[in-house]
C-alpha cells in the first residue's frame, strides 16, 4: 500500500471513535434485554422493540466508521446524520451518566469530522 491511499490519522482516531460509540451500544443493547427480561419478562414486544433499535443503532455507528474509511462523500454525509440522530435521541431523552458519555464522544466526532470534511470530498489517488 502507498502513501497517497492510507488513510490519514485523524480518519484512524475518528473510526475508533466510531467503533468505541458502536461497543458502548451494544453493552447497552444487551444490558436493556437482561433487564427487561428479568423485570419484564411479560413484554417481549418492548424488548425487541429496544434491541431493535439498539442494535440498529450499532450497525450504524459501525457502517459509519467502515465508510469513512474509504473517505466518499455520500458515506460521510451518512456518518454525520447518524451523529445527529444518536445526539438529538440522546438529549431528548432521560438523561444518565452513560448518555453523557455517548454525547461526548458523538460531539467530539462530529466536531472531527467537521473539521476534516475535506479528507471526504477530495478525489482519491487510486
Amino acid at each position: 500500500m502507498n502513501n497517497s491511499s492510507r488513510s490519514p490519522t485523524v480518519v484512524i482516531a475518528v473510526q475508533a471513535l466510531f467503533f468505541l460509540n458502536a461497543a458502548i451500544w451494544l453493552a447497552f443493547g444487551i444490558g436493556s434485554l437482561v433487564r427487561l427480561a428479568h423485570r419484564n419478562p411479560d413484554q417481549p414486544i418492548t424488548a425487541a422493540v429496544v434491541a431493535i433499535l439498539m442494535f440498529g443503532n450499532v450497525g450504524a455507528m459501525l457502517g459509519a466508521g467502515l465508510g469513512l474509511g474509504r473517505r466518499r462523500r455520500w458515506l460521510y454525509t451518512l456518518a454525520l446524520l447518524v451523529l445527529v440522530v444518536n445526539i438529538i435521541l440522546t438529549v431528548t431523552d432521560r438523561f444518565g451518566i452513560f448518555d453523557l458519555i455517548t454525547l461526548i464522544i458523538d460531539v467530539a466526532l462530529l466536531g472531527l469530522l467537521i473539521a476534516t470534511r475535506k479528507l471526504y470530498s477530495a478525489p482519491q489517488a487510486t
